[in-house]
């Protein structure tokens, strides 16, 4: 049984000078965990900016704020395993730049740790984001959240990980430009550690605000997700079936948004997100034989 009091390190993978980290500190700062914890910004831009930022912060010595550079590679899963490697904490938890996490976040984390070698909770779209935005990316309920028809994950914007697990692991595979947190989760308990998920949303998550970027982050989802199904279908991952996809792409057509929303019942950002998430799910899917019969 994993330790009820860990110390933590609280690691935030930064790609650049990030306006809205500041609200994530703050964040931070208003934690109600009992544990010792400290911060680490994990610079994956390494030009200065990031450091001097962190290095002048007024939370720098309430928060033991310390920047790592993690500029040798480009992706969030080589930030998140150098700052991994620079701490000190029994319990490494992870959360992103542009979110803002509730004050429970870590106690939330810490209980679900005592019991758990990698742990996640659920997040909430709600606080942060506009009415344009939610409707084009709608969440998943937070009892839905974490889970896949292969094993479940912990969702890289809310996790956390005894150090001792994650270094024996080897972090997460920078390799995948998207969904690292699931890879990583798959692989822990295929090596036969423990994965559990609280379903109360402990952190507020940032949707993207605009289209071309919400468009690029769906094809790195739907292209990312489906390269990791068919390099784990020979760990027992099941194939997308061919009946499946088809469907999709039927659906797709049957609501597409030339017709009114009010028939669709779907906005036409949330058409174009779906639509590309599938593209790139198709791509993947031939490249790394993610689909079957």
């Amino acid at each position: 049984m994993h330790t009820a009091h860990p110390s933590i390190s609280v690691i935030i993978p930064v790609g650049s000078l990030d306006p809205l980290l500041d609200a994530q500190l703050q964040a931070l700062a208003e934690q109600d965990v009992d544990c010792p914890f400290d911060v680490l910004i994990s610079d994956n831009a390494g030009d200065g900016r990031v450091s001097d930022h962190v290095a002048s912060h007024p939370l720098r010595d309430r928060l033991q704020l310390t920047c790592v550079d993690a500029s040798q590679q480009v992706g969030a899963a080589h930030a998140r395993n150098r700052g991994a490697e620079s701490a000190s904490g029994d319990l490494l938890a992870f959360c992103d730049s542009d979110d803002v996490v509730h004050t429970s976040w870590l106690t939330t984390l810490v209980q679900k740790a005592s019991s758990f070698d990698v742990v996640g909770t659920a997040v909430e779209t709600v606080t942060l984001n506009s009415a344009r935005a939610l409707s084009w990316t709608p969440t998943t309920e937070p009892e839905k959240q974490g889970r896949t028809d292969f094993l479940p994950f912990a969702i890289g914007a809310s996790m956390a990980c005894w150090a001792s697990v994650y270094r024996d692991l080897g972090g997460m595979d920078n390799r995948f430009r998207a969904s690292q947190d699931v890879e990583f989760s798959w692989r822990a308990q295929l090596a036969g550690y423990t994965l559990g998920f609280s379903d109360e949303p402990v952190v507020a998550y940032r949707l993207r605000a605009e289209l071309r970027p919400m468009l690029r982050q769906s094809f790195r989802l739907g292209f990312g997700f489906s390269k990791l199904r068919g390099i784990y279908r020979p760990q027992g991952c099941p194939a997308l079936k061919v009946r499946r996809v088809a469907s999709w792409w039927m659906a797709l057509l049957l609501r597409n948004p030339l017709l009114p929303t009010s028939l669709t019942g779907m906005s036409r950002g949330h058409w174009l997100r779906a639509f590309v998430i599938r593209v790139g799910e198709l791509r993947a899917g031939i490249r790394y034989g993610a689909i079957g019969w």
